[in-house]
């Protein structure tokens, strides 16, 4: 009777011996799924985007920038001239008289002088890192 049991002794062992080899495969192809998540993570992050490529990081800051002052300079300056054109119906002496900056003025001159001094933080930066590696290529 010994012999009737061994091929299913035999077919469970087998069984046996893919469940552990599948159990094994599917444990590194997870391990190497973390790791590639990981890499990515790395690669894209913003900070070595920006150590990699400053100039590119810095011309698009300062395009974004310029868009988005002339979008809001738009928006703004056809309320403008909407109120321009209801003031010139009325009569109203012709003299000189300064306009105070509007609020939106303002807010723009500040993001344009953040933007100025975030262009010279990443020159900055990109300058030293290109001195260091001068530094380490020389000893």
């Amino acid at each position: 009777m010994t012999t009737a049991n061994d091929p299913i002794k035999n077919i469970q062992s087998r069984i046996d011996e893919l469940e552990q080899t599948i159990s094994d495969r599917g444990e590194k192809i997870r391990e190497r799924t973390r790791q590639l998540k990981e890499d990515l993570q790395e690669e894209l992050s913003p900070v070595e985007m920006l150590k990699r490529h400053p100039v590119e990081a810095a011309g698009v800051s300062f395009v974004t920038g310029i868009v988005a002052g002339r979008v809001i300079r738009s928006l703004f300056s056809r309320s403008k001239r909407q109120a321009t054109a209801v003031e010139t119906t009325q009569t109203r002496p012709q003299t000189f008289q300064a306009n105070p900056p509007s609020p939106i003025a303002v807010a723009v001159g500040a993001i344009g002088a953040e933007l100025l001094h975030t262009i010279k933080d990443l020159a900055v930066t990109w300058l030293k890192s290109q001195v260091e590696s001068k530094k380490r290529k020389a000893s």
